[in-house]
């Protein structure tokens, strides 16, 4: 069993999507253990509550789950599933005030999955950013605009190009660079940083 995982672990992500539709469970749950922090964290960047996130973020790959058979494997998966929480993160603004419960058992069979393989203890805040001024840089990150903010996370955080967050966003590449370009000078200047 252990060797199945270091397997799948070493999977790419259209692998890992290829093996689960032929029928090997054990693939998703290799896709949800890699991208949940990240989504999480991308998530909050809309919501900005750890409860929210965590709901919108249990919401994505219920979405993933029913919808993986639709993904176009030209296209990146991780930029896929970014445009998925994006959508949901603006679906679950919309309707905050009257949430309803899952729809069906078949979706509550994947929520119970979903919290058996993630765990329960709230993330540190030093996820935010690995390498340590985390604290400092979320408060720089929620003064920002939010779209900047969104930008910046994508883009340091979550390790896409520009080109994949104009995808994400649904913005033209120019628009992306040059927000980014306006959001760090803020940050540097709110952390007390020459703009090189």
């Amino acid at each position: 069993m252990d060797d199945i995982l270091v397997v799948m672990q070493e999977l790419t992500d259209s692998e890992l999507v290829k093996k689960y539709i032929g029928g090997e469970d054990q693939a998703l749950n290799q896709l949800i253990e890699r991208y949940f922090r990240q989504i999480f964290l991308f998530a909050k960047t809309y919501v900005k509550s750890d409860q929210e996130a965590e709901d919108v973020t249990q919401e994505v790959f219920v979405k993933l789950w029913k919808n993986v058979k639709k993904y176009n494997p030209e296209k990146k998966f991780k930029t896929w599933l970014f445009q998925i929480t994006k959508n949901t993160c603006i679906d679950f603004l919309r309707k905050r005030k009257d949430m309803l419960p899952a729809e069906s058992l078949e979706e509550e069979q994947m929520l119970a999955t979903l919290e058996s393989i993630t765990d329960k203890s709230p993330l540190p805040e030093e996820l935010l950013d690995a390498e340590g001024f985390s604290r400092e840089l979320e408060k720089t990150l929620n003064t920002l605009p939010k779209i900047q903010s969104q930008t910046v996370t994508l883009h340091l955080q979550q390790d896409l190009n520009f080109q994949e967050i104009a995808e994400v966003l649904n913005e033209p590449l120019n628009t992306v660079k040059s927000r980014y370009r306006r959001a760090l000078l803020a940050i540097r200047q709110t952390l007390g940083k020459k703009p090189t």
